[in-house]
Parts: structure tokens; sequence; C-alpha cells
């Protein structure tokens, strides 16, 4: 049975047998008249053939066959290759409706299927059913329809709601950014967001922007109200009867005990600045003792002229008779500042100290139930439950302060490993909830970076670079053919100089940038005096200084550890130096000398070869112009540390007394 055949037994209301397992969309006898090639059409016959088996998602596939069938119907009419003679509506060129019930072959290709479709419009009448009314076409599909998109395009708000859904309490605000950086779809933005989470990376939350905007506010506040007010060229006139009455008058009243004498005296010193004398005069009052610096009154003054819900009433609606005395205004703005401001430091301090007051009841309680330990770091005793212990066969307690410096420490020394630090050759760590309660967030992310950059290191990536900004690293060519990096990490994308580890200045030079950016000349002499300092690993360019010990360095950090000099910065074993004893020759560099005098050296050549170069482009300065002032205090210091030098102590005894031998 053909396709004409099934589908009039179908509207009869008829049984429709049971279809063969392939049927020939191209089989009757009469398309041999219309193409003229039959050979050929059998040919093609054989090649395009269908599947009549029902798919469960055969509406998905009837709207592709539909846009092919309309690409087509266009391609018919700008061709017309065969003119065929017009014949009448066709009240069966709705066939291509049952095709949706099957499943086309991939090979079927355009030219098969528009041999067919202009082959529908050439069948014979058959009259329709009398019961049954003839079936509409399906409108015409233009041939300039727009491809269906890959993604479900949605607005912003629905967007955002479906992400929401998925991920409560995620932060709307960073949702909507995804949105017009990543994709209008959200499930694309669900999908990036999981990557995220499996490289480690969470979402921010509501709550914690929250938080982030409400200090950030503040803090933005309390240092605008600091500059505006507090600013040291900031005068209040002095008039008869005017604002600074009226300021000594509010202060009398906001500190009721302390003396108008010294109200005054700070009034005077501060510009009569209200916002820096309350200052002053606060902190006098909290630290006050019988002796300094004034005698408090016996009878406090009172007044309900200047409570806050009165200010807050006047500034309101400040104008009286049509006027508004301006002055008046921004002393009782002032005012409103400096209340803030020790509300928040007063709140601050008890919470301080409530947390002091827990701390001893807690500390007195384990010392009546005996739950007290010595912690093995610093050898004080604390209570149990202010401990941490190490995860080891035998378990070692110790402060949460030593084991939160020993973290500071190893991340100092680039490491992130925290071992147990007691001296019984325990090979134990800390467990992540024990860490919990010694690490803060920032501590806790440095020691994450750490372990992310060696990490790296061990993978052996060569040219492995590292985004000064944040933890990502990945391969880049040498500095001379790329000096940009630019940072892939979706929270930080930023692009700096690979040399000096700043912002990208390109095209501009490292020094031309400093300029602009405003960078001193004092302050190119002062870094290039601590660059002849500070040395680098050669292999992974870790920054450090070293304080004592011999010049074999060994870099700390995780992955490299490698052995340079410290006086050449080349790598090296004990054969580098010039201690026979262990290999090496005289004249080689020093295995053992004082560190104070070395240093002294390098950074008095590097001062003087920055001022040279600076003298040259900057002829309008003098020597004395750029010379690196130290106060009295920080000479005698600097002297104290290299009288504490043993070997330099060593050899100003020996130049003292003279060398053996001279």
């Amino acid at each position: 049975m053909n396709m004409l055949e099934h589908q009039i037994a179908r509207n009869n209301g008829g049984p429709v047998p049971q279809p063969q397992a392939v049927i020939d969309l191209t089989s009757d006898d009469e398309e041999d008249d219309f193409f003229g090639d039959a050979q050929e059409l059998a040919d093609q016959r054989d090649e395009h053939r269908v599947k009549r088996e029902r798919l469960e998602g055969r509406d998905e596939f009837r709207q592709e066959l539909v846009e092919r069938l309309g690409d087509l119907h266009a391609f018919g009419q700008a061709e017309q290759p065969h003119n065929l003679p017009a014949v009448p509506d066709n009240p069966y060129a709705h066939v291509r409706d049952v095709w949706g019930d099957y499943d086309l072959d991939e090979e079927f290709g355009d030219e098969g299927i528009a041999g067919a479709f202009d082959f529908d419009q050439q069948f014979p009448q058959f009259p329709a059913p009398a019961s049954q009314p003839a079936a509409q076409a399906p409108p015409a599909v233009s041939a300039m329809q727009e491809p269906m998109p890959e993604e479900v395009m949605e607005t912003r708000i629905e967007c955002v709601d479906t992400v929401v859904n998925v991920f409560p309490g995620i932060c709307r605000d960073y949702v909507s950014d995804l949105y017009d950086t990543i994709s209008k779809s959200s499930e694309r933005l669900i999908a990036h967001i999981l990557d995220k989470m499996d490289r480690g990376s969470s979402y921010p939350t509501a709550k914690e922007e929250q938080k982030k905007l409400k200090r950030k506010r503040e803090i933005d506040e309390d240092a605008e109200a600091a500059r505006k007010y507090g600013a040291p060229d900031r005068i209040m006139p002095a008039h008869v009867g005017g604002i600074r009455s009226f300021i000594a008058k509010i202060l009398s009243f906001e500190f009721p005990l302390t003396a108008m004498s010294f109200i005054n005296a700070t009034l005077n010193k501060s510009g009569y600045r209200l916002f820096s004398a309350y200052e002053v005069l606060e902190e006098a009052q909290r630290t006050w003792s019988s002796n300094k610096p004034y005698q408090r009154l016996k009878n406090e003054r009172k007044s309900e002229d200047f409570t806050d819900q009165k200010i807050a009433d006047y500034l309101a609606s400040p104008t009286v008779n049509g006027y508004i005395d301006r002055e008046k205004v921004e002393v009782f703005e002032e005012l409103q500042a400096a209340r803030r401001i020790r509300q928040k430091a007063d709140a601050r301090r008890a919470s301080e100290r409530a947390a002091e007051i827990e701390e001893e009841e807690n500390l007195a309680k384990a010392e009546v139930e005996g739950t007290m330990s010595e912690c093995q770091c610093c050898c004080c005793d604390y209570p149990l439950n202010r401990m941490v212990h190490c995860d080891g066969e035998t378990l070692h307690w110790f402060c949460r302060g030593c084991a939160k410096r020993t973290a500071e420490v190893e991340i100092g020394k680039s490491k992130y490993e925290l071992h147990c630090m007691s001296t019984d050759k325990c090979s134990g760590g800390f467990s992540l909830d024990q860490r919990a309660q010694f690490l803060d967030e920032n501590t806790r992310v440095a020691l994450e970076r750490n372990e992310q950059e060696a990490n790296l290191r061990l993978a052996g990536i060569e040219n492995l670079e590292s985004c000064p900004f944040c933890p990502f690293a990945a391969e880049y060519p040498p500095v001379k053919v790329d000096r940009e990096f630019r940072c892939q990490a979706p929270d930080c994308e930023r692009i700096s100089c690979r040399l000096c580890k700043l912002e990208s200045h390109i095209p501009k030079s490292c020094e031309e940038s400093a300029k602009e950016n405003g960078l001193s000349i004092r302050r190119q002499i002062e870094e290039a005096m601590s660059a002849a300092m500070i040395r680098k690993c050669n292999k992974c360019g870790t920054p450090f200084v070293k304080e004592e010990g011999c010049n074999k360095m060994t870099c700390t950090r995780n992955g490299c550890h490698n052995i340079q000099c410290y006086v050449c910065s080349k790598s090296c074993d004990y054969n580098h130096f010039n201690d026979p004893s262990r290999g090496g020759k005289p004249g080689n560099c020093p295995l053992f000398e004082s560190v104070e005098q070395r240093h002294d050296e390098e950074v008095k050549r590097a001062e003087k070869d920055a001022l040279q170069k600076v003298l040259s482009d900057h002829p309008e300065y003098s020597e004395e112009d750029l010379k690196i002032k130290m106060s009295e205090n920080v000479k005698k210091d600097d002297e104290k540390r290299k009288s504490m030098d043993p070997r330099a102590r060593l050899e100003a005894m020996r130049a003292a007394v003279g060398r053996p031998g001279q």
C-alpha cells in the first residue's frame, strides 16, 4: 500500500493494513513521464528510503522536515527545471503531514525530497469521503525563515529566577552580571556555575554580598566624614556671636563632666572643628584619671536642646522665617557623624569586653574542673576547649595562637602543609575541623593559593606564569615575546605586566608608567635600594632575604627546593664556595660572611647608581635633594642591629687589634 492509499483508508475510517518495513516515496510508474529518465529515478529510489516505525519524538522530526520542505519549496519556485503544466489543487497535498510518522534516512538528500515534493502535486484527483471534510494544508514555510536558535533566550527576570531556584541564596546581582557576560539562557548559566563549583570556586551568596556592601558603606561613610570634617586646613570662622560659641555650647553638653577650660583649649588647638575636638574630648573622657588631663566636675551639665531627635527634626526642616542657617546645618551634620562613629566604637569595645569576660569565666571553669592542658609549643596552660590538636597516633595539643602563627610562617615560606609542631617527631597534621578553629578567611585563602601554585610546579610545566592578583597560572612564551599576562579566571580577568607585576601599561615601559602614576623620583631610588637587598629564586622567582647562616640558600617553596648562591644567585652545591673542606676552592664565593655587611654594601652601591641615573635625567635636582634621610632613632636601631651580627662583631674586633700576621 502506498502513502495515498494509506491516507485514504484512514480518512474513510476503514482498517489500515499493517505497513511494510519500508516504503518508496517515488514508486508511482507515472513519474517516468514527468522526469523523463526512469533509470535515474529508479537509482534515486534505491538510495533514498525511509523507515515506517513511529518515533516517540515525532513532533521534533516533523518540525525539522517542514523546515526542509519549506526550503525546497522555495527552491522549486526559483528553479522550475521541468516546466510542469498547471494542475488543479490537490486535496491530498497535505500528505506531508503523514511523513511526520516516519524516520527519514540520513542519506535522504535535498534532491530526492525536491522530486518527491514536485511529484505530490501531480497525483490524480481522488474524491474526498463525504463524511470527512477535506484537510487543510499547512501554511507554506518561508524560505527566509530564521534557523531555530541553539539556546532559548529568556528575559533577565526569568533567567535570574530560574537560577536562584536551583541555587537558593545565590546573589541575584551576580546572576544578573552573568546574564550580561556569559549567556541569556538559564541552562547555560547553571552549567557555568556548576563548572566553577567543580573547580573549587563557590558562588557569592546574597547574605555575603549584603554584609560586604554594608561594611564597605559604613567604612566609606566614616572615612568621608573624617576627610570632610577633620581636614587640617578647615578652620571655623571667628566672629562675635557666631558659630564658634555655638560649637562650644554643643560640646559642653555633649561632655557634661568635662571642664569648660579644657573644652576651649581643645577647640583652639583644633581650629574649632567640632569633629576633631570631639575625638580628643571623647578619648580624654574614656581614659580619664584623677591626675590628667583635667579635673572632672562634681555636677554634670544638663540640657535637652541637642538630642538626636531634635537635631533630626531641625535638619528635616531647617528653614526658619524663609532663611536657612547653613553654618548651623553643617555643624549639626558634623555632630551626627561624630556621634555615629563614637557609637560604633563603643559597641566594638563592648563586644570585645564581653568576649574577654567570657574567656575569663571559661578559664576559671576549666581550672575548677581540671580541664587545662599545656601548649606543646609555647608551654602555657589553656582550657582544652580553646586548643587544637594534631591528627597523629598520639594527640599533641597546641593553643590557637601558636597554631595560627605557624600557619602564617608557612605562608611566608610559600608552603601550605601544616605539620604537628611537637618535638616528638610526630608526622601528623591538622584536620579540616581543627584548622577551622584557628585559621581566618585570609589565612585559609593564602594556604590554598600556595597549594595550587605548588601543584602547578610539580606538574613540570615549562614557562609557567602566574597572575599577580589571583592564583591563576598558565604557560606563556618568554617575556621578550609577550610582556602581558591575561588572566582567564572568571572572577579576575585582569591584564598585568609580567615585568613589574602591576596592571598592564603597554606600550609604555615600566619606568614610564611609574612616572605617570606619580611614583616620585625619590621613590625610584628607594625601590632600587630594596631590590638590591632582595633576592629571587632563579627557578620559581620567589623573593627572599637572608637573616643569618651560610650563603647556600634552599628555596622553601613546595615543588621547587632550588639551591642557589646568595652572592651570585647561581644554582650551586658546596663546590661553588671557597671552603676546601666542603669541596670548594679559595677565591670562590664565600660560604660564610656577615649578612649585614653585604646588605649594607649592596644597598649603598644601588643607591649610588640610582642617584647617578636620576641626576642625569633630572639635572634640576641636587644629590642632597634626593638623598634618603633617616631619623636618629632609625640610625640607632640600624647600628644596634648590625652590632648583634656575630660575624660583624668578629670583623670589628679583628680590625681593632689587627689581623694575625699583619
